[in-house]
């Protein structure tokens, strides 16, 4: 079955969008719509008092308990994106060992300095990992590295270049499930072609704000709902 991820947030500010959860709260009640439109996971980028995107342990708790009691159940996801401590690995591997709350999964970019470092600190925390893949190095990369990741984030805006990534990664023994997914405007086209290759897919304010035929979304559950409508096509 396919998975459909709602990504609610990323590192947009609010100026892109009005509806772009930012608080825990809002992550909170943001993702419960997100759910009843057709997610059955989340990916979510908790925010510091400056609004920006942080993996410090204190908004990274708040953010993770307000979503846990309102989705009880549901797998739940977070950023380690290196920029969260302007490029300090050292300080991102600090935080996250003192995470207090744990998501089910984290994502870590494969092209980033500490990679695999950070990978072997979730794996002892009992984090699952998704590791984000932007282009064919970080296949190799991950594959090098012999990580076995809950998943892997094909990110790219190349239809071409997801299909290489793909390949390369069942080529070199990669059996985890892939997940793809494009940004702004092109979004949609490689959702399409990722179904079409039977991988999972996500969605949300964190990828684009706008709907296929270029008008801009209500919401984060109004992007789900037409990613489910695909979804069900694509089946």
């Amino acid at each position: 079955m396919t998975l459909l991820q709602a990504c609610l947030n990323g590192n947009r500010p609010r100026s892109d969008h009005p509806a772009i959860p930012i608080t825990a709260a809002e992550l909170a009640e943001d993702a419960g719509r997100a759910l009843a439109a057709g997610a059955r996971e989340l990916h979510v980028h908790p925010r510091g008092p400056d609004d920006n995107d942080t993996v410090e342990p204190g908004p990274v708790a708040d953010a993770v308990r307000a979503i846990r009691a309102a989705c009880p159940g549901t797998p739940l996801g977070l950023t380690t994106g290196l920029w969260t401590t302007g490029g300090d690995a050292d300080r991102r591997l600090a935080y996250v060992a003192a995470w207090e709350e744990l998501p089910d999964y984290a994502s870590a970019n494969a092209a980033e300095p500490g990679f695999v470092e950070l990978c072997e600190l979730l794996t002892g925390r009992g984090v699952g990992i998704e590791v984000g893949v932007w282009a064919l190095d970080g296949a190799r990369t991950l594959i090098e590295a012999g990580i076995r990741p809950l998943r892997v984030l094909v990110e790219t805006n190349d239809v071409g270049a997801a299909a290489e990534i793909d390949a390369a990664l069942l080529a070199g023994g990669v059996t985890a499930p892939q997940l793809h997914h494009g940004a702004n405007h092109e979004t949609w086209a490689v959702l399409d072609a990722g179904l079409a290759r039977g991988r999972d897919i996500r969605v949300g304010l964190e990828d684009t704000t706008t709907l296929p035929d270029g008008s801009t979304a209500r919401d984060n559950a109004q992007l789900v709902a037409e990613a489910a409508r695909r979804v069900e096509r694509a089946a």
